[in-house]
């Protein structure tokens, strides 16, 4: 009797196996599991889906994917692969479209989409994963309706509910062993809900992906969009995030996706120059500009990044970069395509060497070309600041600057100032109150305004405006009130 009892259990346990059609049992290799972490690598939450492709790209449940930093899927086989990145995701269908990385030349077993749809009544199997005697049901569409145009939408009753949201993303085949989609549970019904697997191939990245509100919940790296113009600005929004961790990898990807654009290398090289890597960000600009076809960017790119290492890191030398290199890097670009933007970064750098008449004529130099730029004014006018050029001269650079960016507080404090050392401080009241009429709250503004006043013989008016820059912030306003409120000296209140 027990060994009736064994039998009886053993075809129990492999009757559902042997009655489904061959190629139903054969996309169950496909089939995986879905589980994610927390940053601190503990277990958050499961859930199912299926690769769709050799490649390693999937469809899964994404619920589970909901504040994970990590994830990891198990296929049919046992073959364990860690979430690479997600393309994109729907909250109201709960589906992810992911791709896993690919290390090594095990094959992955797709299951094919369904691209028609079935009737209601037709033989549809719920696959229950297991890697080594996945269970299959066989159940039938009660409804078949339609979302998006033309793709199905499935209802599945069920009396008993035994399929619950703990197998949330479980595939759902036809009798071909095509993949109809995933499965979508209720909390108030047992009835199930499978939105057909080709919605999924429509999650695409974009540009602003990484400001997608369902996207935002999960910690996984997004997938870069396949135009490069796109990605390109999904690469720049996420540079702006502070993520150690998926960063690099987008970085890493976008370089797989366009090797012949110096836009990653550069990204590259800034991340490794930030960590003092500098023989690596070298190696990543050398490659750049062998395998970039716009040479001129990549010099420039390069010249920029020693530029930058070199003022924020003068301390820490690095034998193969100098300003003399980055000079050479932006000759270089200039020399490929004689661009402005090439020539402002050359400005610059003789700059910072304190080459203030080489510096002019590159700023002059890049200001012929149509559109002018007024920070390039600005730099010109520091030129002729350093070289102690006539004053006139400097305030033509200044007035240049301002007619293009006129509501730029830098460039009219700076004409402030400048007017009053030319002994036209009446003219620089009407700058400074331009000043403050663009910003009320710019203490500087006040304070030279202050200062103005008090040099005109408006001391009274001066000396309030200069007590209102010393309120707001501005730390050269006690020196002015030292010269000009004679009543609040030192010596003045001791004999009050």
């Amino acid at each position: 009797m027990k060994r009736l009892y064994t039998l009886l259990y053993i075809l129990a346990t492999v009757m559902p196996i042997f009655a489904q059609p061959s190629a139903v049992k054969k996309a169950a290799k496909g089939v995986l599991k879905v589980t994610t972490f927390k940053a601190d690598g503990t277990l958050m939450a499961t859930g199912y889906g299926a690769f769709i492709d050799e490649n390693g790209t999937a469809i899964a449940a994404w619920t589970p994917f909901i504040g994970a930093s990590t994830a990891v899927v198990i296929d049919g086989q046992g073959k364990k692969y860690d979430v690479d990145c997600i393309y994109g995701a729907s909250e109201i269908y709960d589906i992810a479209r992911l791709k896993v990385k690919k290390e090594d030349k095990a094959p992955i077993y797709p299951i094919t989409i369904e691209q028609g749809q079935q009737t209601v009544g037709a033989d549809a199997w719920f696959v229950n994963y297991d890697v080594k005697a996945p269970l299959f049901t066989k159940t039938s569409p009660a409804k078949v309706e339609t979302f998006m145009g033309n793709l199905p939408y499935y209802i599945i009753e069920q009396e008993d509910g035994a399929i619950t949201d703990r197998h949330t993303g479980s595939p759902f085949l036809n009798a071909k062993g095509e993949l109809m989609g995933l499965t979508k549970t209720s909390t108030t019904r047992t009835d199930l809900y499978v939105a057909s697997a080709r919605f999924a191939l429509t999650l695409q990245p974009s540009a602003l992906s990484a400001n997608d509100n369902t996207l935002r919940r999960t910690g996984i790296r997004i997938a870069l969009p396949t135009d490069y113009n796109q990605a390109l600005l999904a690469m720049m929004i996420a540079s702006q995030r502070n993520d150690s961790v998926n960063y690099p990898a987008t970085v890493e990807d976008f370089i797989t996706m366009f090797p012949d654009k110096e836009d990653g290398y550069e990204y590259k090289a800034t991340i490794l120059t930030d960590r003092r890597n500098f023989a690596e960000a070298e190696t990543a600009m050398q490659k750049a500009i062998e395998t970039s076809t716009t040479k001129d960017n990549a010099h420039y790119f390069y010249a920029k990044l020693i530029y930058n290492k070199e003022l924020a890191m003068p301390d820490v030398p690095y034998a193969n970069w100098s300003l003399d290199k980055a000079l050479a890097e932006a000759d270089a670009a200039i020399a490929a395509n004689p661009l402005p933007l090439y020539r402002v970064m050359k400005g610059q750098i003789l700059f910072s060497q304190t080459k203030y008449q080489e510096a002019f004529g590159e700023f002059n130099e890049a200001n012929k070309t149509e559109p002018r730029n007024a920070e390039v004014y600005y730099y010109s006018y520091q030129c002729l600041r350093n070289m102690k050029a006539e004053r006139a001269q400097q305030l033509e650079m200044l007035d240049s600057a301002i007619v293009l960016a006129p509501k730029q507080l830098l460039y009219l404090s700076e004409k402030a100032l400048l007017l009053m050392k030319m002994n036209r401080a009446s003219d620089a009241i009407a700058v400074a109150q331009q000043a403050i009429t663009i910003a009320p709250q710019y203490a500087e503004g006040h304070g030279l305004l202050g200062l103005a006043l008090c040099m005109t013989g408006n001391k009274p008016t001066g000396i309030a405006e200069l007590k209102r820059a010393k309120a707001l912030g501005y730390p050269q306003a006690d020196a002015f009130l030292a010269t000009y409120d004679k009543a609040e000296t030192p010596d003045t209140k001791k004999k009050k």
